[in-house]
């Protein structure tokens, strides 16, 4: 209650030098000059007030807007203003619980005036006196204390101005609202002046004829943001934006949230509520209007602020009676502002965030969870929001809510979101009333887990499960589980396969009438491919040769990854064909993960780039899932897709993208080929340090597990650097313990991709008839029908190692083949090698032509070193060729330049790392990318290159 004519009791918590919001009690100056943020305008509008008031002129004003938007703050600012200017205000502020008290506002406004009655007539000071409980006399009808109350006013203003100022004029009681509007309508010409507020969404009972209306709108961004920071400096910029998002621009919201958070959550080290509390004062601000409601329509709000899109087709769908007992419910709180319905775009929003919260806050714990459940009912079209329906509404066992958890989790699994379906799973286990469902759904989660990179937490569920397993669907997954993480992260590939054997002889041995046939073949699936994949990286013809002898109870889809990964040269002729069909049968629903193991089953037919489009949707929508797993696969094949078809910027881009996963995760052995397929792109630049780094990171994993396949990344890797140094030797040992000349061992994939790195090495070092005779093989194999990429080096494998008669028409057949240009490194690769022949044979001008083309690609892609052979080979044509440019500064960015510097000085990454305030990946990552752009290949140039440019490192 406001006494004496005084503002209530309102305390500042504004410090030194900060500034003021439009929810704050502006601070008493002597000058009488406020700063409010960002209410500049209004600011001027209560100036202007104030000089027209003194001049006798003054309209009356009436602000109106949202609670909590600081109309409050604006009459405490004009008030300050108004008494350092020498007028007396006298104030009143509408309380809710006297709305019904008859003349408690008029006894708040003048109380502390009793004083000042003697000045009027005694007919009229008694009226008064009566009037405000002074006296015992009876209070007279309206009129007559109506002109009471003016005179009164008018009399205070023959000595000083007047501003009556009203807060939440809509909580006024009736009978004072009239008196007031009475005095309002006839303060002119004395020098006397209203200045009111009312919340914009409720009716009051003050004529507002009279009055001037002023909005005062929500604070612009710039200036909420200033606010906040200035309240709450140093806030995590995710918290920052959540708040300043939650508060629309409503100072009081601004100054209240924050104070309800913990110092870890404002900070960003913890995680925020879905929902944010509120405060006392907050939660008034909407509650009442709330409670005031039909049930039903409450019932329609907890339904809206549960579903956070606001679609209302799921809210309508969810609410009790369906859409008709919707349709009636919501009238009454779109009559009281709370909600907007926007049918066109299916939405129904609420006016400000924190109708949301209130609305929340204000409904019992098991209104809450009714709620959740009859919105998980509804959204079955939806698993990734329905499983947090479900989850919410639900305490104890439940088979029901169990089995719709899994059901939602199984289509969560099909559109890649395995994180939202290991949460499903868990808590479907969590919420089975029978041991043997729990069970399975436990290892149902373990599983999905695994696919989603959280390896850790998998066999954290297989371990406190405590279960037997004892049916073969069980165990099948458990051990699917078990073996993600011995191959992807220990490496044990042996142990992984030696269960994983166990598990399918199960399923399809004498398990195999225990588990639903369509079920037998899911899991079945699972197991072959992760088989495979231990196969793959063990490289032994032992292991491969076990899942052979088990291939006949295989799938088609799983037949077909065999024969790709396992022989290509062998079973891989007729891949290309059926890849096209089961391409050609996937939907919309197919799970990413199968879309990206048929996309590796292009990997050595090297047919990916027809597939890119699929396993580029499949790599988004595993990420988006949480499927890191399958992400980073599939990232992979994208990344050797665009390597293949020299497009070796993005590819690099892609790899570093993917290490970043693998490393976080720790997929040790997919980590391996990530830096595999970087490495061949470093020999092909001819960058040493970095191949030799990349090469020992996978030998350091490999050789300590016993995964063959680090031996063979190894080789090929350095074969490379090899034929790029000109250090033919060393590249043909590397290639020759891949694939012997003249051999194609089974069960070596790797073979396909060294025919023309090993004969290339053969015919250099003098070795014609080895290189001739793995032309031979290679040829006798067919190898060239796989796809254009291995025809197009095998055609070239058989140039390079044909008779000088032979030789110009083998070269020829080559470069016309199908798609050679596509696979730019290799057909460049070949035209070098025939543009030196020509140079030998003395056709100068033939041989210019061919250098000409092969120089212009190498130097597109980097390939520096046999850019240079290029370039020597053009000048001996006689043709004049340009020097390569000089790296200059402009080449290097600014972080790449500083780094660079460092580098120079001899800092080590981590060092320098420490000193940028960045990972020893990312330091590392710029070198990569600055040597050659400096046409360096190792950090020992760097001083040099940097010398060169003008910058000496220092």
């Amino acid at each position: 209650m406001t006494l004496n004519g005084q503002s209530r009791d309102r305390t500042s918590t504004q410090g030194p030098g900060q500034p003021l919001s439009g929810g704050d009690e502006p601070a008493r100056t002597e000058s009488g000059h406020v700063h409010l943020v960002g209410r500049t305008n209004e600011l001027a509008m209560l100036d202007r007030l104030i000089e027209q008031v003194r001049g006798g002129r003054a309209p009356s004003v009436l602000l109106h807007g949202a609670a909590g938007v600081g109309k409050t703050a604006l009459l405490d600012a004009a008030a300050i203003r108004a008494r350092a200017d020498g007028f007396q205000v006298l104030r009143a502020t509408g309380v809710e619980s006297e709305v019904t008290l008859p003349l408690s506002g008029l006894h708040q406004l003048l109380y502390g005036l009793a004083d000042e009655f003697r000045r009027l007539p005694d007919g009229q000071q008694a009226v008064l006196e009566s009037a405000l409980g002074l006296s015992q006399e009876a209070v007279p009808e309206r009129f007559v204390l109506s002109s009471a109350v003016l005179t009164l006013l008018h009399s205070l203003a023959s000595d000083r101005p007047v501003l009556l100022v009203v807060d939440d004029v809509q909580w006024i009681d009736r009978a004072s609202a009239r008196i007031i509007a009475f005095a309002v309508r006839r303060l002119a010409p004395k020098q006397s002046g209203f200045l009111g507020a009312v919340r914009t969404e409720w009716k009051t009972s003050i004529d507002m004829s009279p009055l001037l209306p002023y909005r005062v709108e929500p604070l612009q961004h710039p200036s909420a943001a200033e606010l906040l920071d200035s309240r709450f400096p140093g806030l995590a910029e995710t918290v920052r934006q959540r708040l300043l998002d939650e508060a629309a621009g409503n100072p009081l919201a601004l100054l209240e949230l924050p104070t309800l958070l913990s110092q870890e959550q404002l900070a960003g080290q913890a995680q925020l509520p879905s929902l944010l509390s509120l405060s006392d004062q907050l939660e008034s601000l909407y509650i009442g209007r709330v409670r005031s409601l039909p049930e039903a329509t409450r019932d329609l709000l907890l339904l809206a602020a549960l579903e956070t899109t606001g679609s209302i087709r799921a809210i309508w769908s969810a609410m009790p009676g369906g859409c008709p007992a919707a349709d009636r419910a919501v009238v009454p709180a779109e009559r009281a502002a709370l909600v907007r319905t926007d049918a066109a775009n299916d939405r129904l929003t609420f006016r400000h965030p924190l109708v949301r919260s209130a609305i929340v806050q204000l409904a019992t714990p098991d209104r809450r969870r009714f709620a959740h459940r009859a919105l998980g009912a509804a959204l079955d079209h939806e698993p990734e929001r329905q499983i947090g329906h479900l989850i919410a509404g639900c305490l104890g066992p439940d088979e029901d809510a169990a089995q719709m958890l899994e059901s939602a989790a199984h289509r969560a699994a099909q559109r890649g979101a395995a994180t939202v379906a290991v949460i499903a799973l868990r808590h479907a286990s969590g919420r089975s009333p029978k041991d043997e469902d729990r069970s399975r759904r436990l290892t149902m989660a373990a599983l999905a887990a695994s696919h989603a990179g959280q390896l850790d937490a998998a066999a954290e569920m297989l371990d406190s499960g405590n279960y037997n397993y004892s049916s073969p669907e069980d165990a099948a997954r458990a051990a699917s589980a078990a073996a993600f993480r011995l191959i992807h992260r220990d490496g044990d590939v042996r142990s992984a396969h030696r269960l994983l054997l166990r598990a399918l002889d199960d399923v399809t041995g004498r398990g195999a009438a225990e588990v639903p046939g369509a079920l037998a073949q899911e899991l079945t699936d699972e197991l072959f491919y992760l088989l495979i994949k231990a196969s793959f990286y063990g490289g032994s013809r032992e292991l491969w040769e076990e899942i052979a002898d088990r291939i006949s109870r295989a799938s088609e889809f799983t037949k077909l990854s065999f024969d790709a990964l396992a022989d290509p040269v062998r079973r891989g002729h007729t891949v290309g064909r059926r890849l096209r069909l089961a391409f050609d049968g996937l939907t919309e629903a197919t799970d990413p993960r199968r879309i990206t193991q048929l996309a590796c089953a292009a990997l050595f037919c090297d047919d990916l780039s027809r597939y890119r489009e699929q396993a580029a949707r499949a790599a988004e929508q595993a990420r988006s899932g949480g499927a890191f797993a399958s992400w980073a696969s599939a990232t992979l094949l994208l990344a050797l897709e665009a390597y293949h078809t020299g497009r070796w910027q993005e590819a690099e881009g892609l790899l570093r993208e993917g290490l970043k996963v693998t490393d976080e995760f720790d997929y040790a052995l997919l980590g391996c080929r990530m830096r595999h397929q970087l490495a061949l792109i470093e020999a092909g630049r001819g960058h040493s340090e970095a191949v030799e780094a990349l090469t020992d990171d996978i030998v350091a994993v490999s050789v300590p597990r016993g995964v063959q396949s680090g031996q063979m990344m190894l080789r090929q890797s350095r074969a490379l650097l090899a034929l790029a140094d000109g250090d033919y030797e060393t590249a043909y040992r590397h290639c020759a313990r891949i694939s012997p000349p003249g051999q194609f061992p089974a069960y070596v994939p790797w073979a396909l991709w060294s025919v023309l790195d090993l004969v290339e090495a053969a015919v250099m070092t003098g070795r014609i008839q080895e290189a001739r005779a793995h032309v031979a093989a290679a040829v006798q194999g067919d190898i060239g029908a796989l796809s254009p990429r291995t025809a197009l080096l095998v055609a070239g494998a058989a140039a390079v190692a044909a008779t000088d008669e032979e030789a110009q028409k083998l070269f020829e057949e080559a470069l016309t083949l199908p798609d050679a240009d596509r696979h730019a490194f290799e057909s460049a690769r070949i035209r070098l090698a025939y543009g030196q022949w020509l140079l030998d044979q003395g056709h100068n001008a033939a041989a210019r032509e061919q250098l000409g083309c092969a120089m212009g690609t190498l130097e597109r892609l980097g390939a520096e070193p046999w850019a240079k052979r290029a370039r020597e080979a053009c000048r001996n044509t006689g043709l004049v060729v340009d020097a390569r440019p000089e790296a200059d500064e402009a080449a290097l960015t600014p972080r790449e330049l500083q780094i660079a510097k460092l580098a120079a000085t001899g800092k080590s990454n981590k060092q320098i790392a420490a000193e940028l305030f960045v990972s020893q990946r990312t330091v590392s990552t710029h070198l990569y990318n600055i040597f050659p752009k400096l046409g360096i290949t190792s950090r020992a140039a760097l001083r040099d290159a940097l010398r060169a440019i003008g910058e000496h490192g220092s």
